[in-house]
């Protein structure tokens, strides 16, 4: 049988929770769980997304396509004659942001959002099993229903994605879950959908790795680094 609500919190209270090993990231659990030896594996099947950063001109489409789908009211400052929003939050599951190097020499475009990890850390760091990883599509969700609002996800993610609600009478763990609404009906994701320079294109991760190398080998030198991001 798997522990209750009380026994959760009351391990809590008393001092057993500790840090284990998740993979490349660390994460929380309860005492006594033993981490898993065998490398985790990407589905055969896993969904995703490629982000080209040299093909994104930074136009934010994507930011507003994502808070229209996911019907977010994104917070927006003003800025001269453009409206930005500066930074992952309760209302912005997806953010391009630049990227400046200290030499000031050049810039990149940056799209920031869930990985949704082969072994994600925030699935690891949630005792109640509020996130989880779909075994087929790889897609990391939320579930309100078993969420208490630990944030032990926020804690545990290496890329601060999840965001929580603070100002919400109920509130919500916000990342991006890949428009699983969307995708239940056979529509793409609503970034990939609006970019239009095709930056960040959605499809099967084996597909899209391949479709990433073969970028690298036919631009030699075009790529800061010639990998693929996430690929191991």
């Amino acid at each position: 049988m798997g522990i209750t609500r009380r026994d959760a919190l009351r391990r809590l209270t008393t001092g057993t929770v500790s840090a284990v090993a998740t993979g490349a990231a660390g994460g929380l659990a309860l005492s006594g769980v033993a981490a898993s030896e065998e490398k985790p594996q990407a589905p055969a099947e896993a969904l995703g997304m490629l982000y080209d950063a040299t093909r994104c001109v930074g136009c934010q489409s994507c930011v507003a396509a994502c808070a229209k789908a996911n019907n977010l009211a994104p917070d927006i400052r003003v800025n001269g004659l453009h409206q930005i929003a500066y930074d992952l939050n309760a209302t912005t599951k997806n953010i391009i942001k630049l990227y400046k190097p200290a030499d000031g020499k050049s810039y990149s475009y940056v799209k920031q959002q869930c990985m949704h990890c082969v072994d994600p850390a925030c699935v690891a760091g949630c005792m109640f099993k509020g996130l989880k990883k779909d075994p087929q599509t790889g897609v990391v969700s939320w579930n309100s229903k078993l969420c208490v609002g630990c944030r032990y996800c926020e804690i545990a993610c290496p890329y601060h994605i999840p965001k929580f609600q603070w100002e919400g009478f109920n509130p919500k763990i916000v990342k991006c879950e890949l428009c699983k609404e969307r995708l239940a009906k056979g529509v793409q994701p609503a970034c990939t959908e609006v970019c239009p320079k095709n930056a960040v294109i959605f499809g099967k991760r084996q597909e899209l790795l391949a479709e990433a190398n073969r970028r690298i080998a036919e631009s030699p030198g075009k790529y800061f680094e010639d990998r693929v991001y996430g690929e191991h």
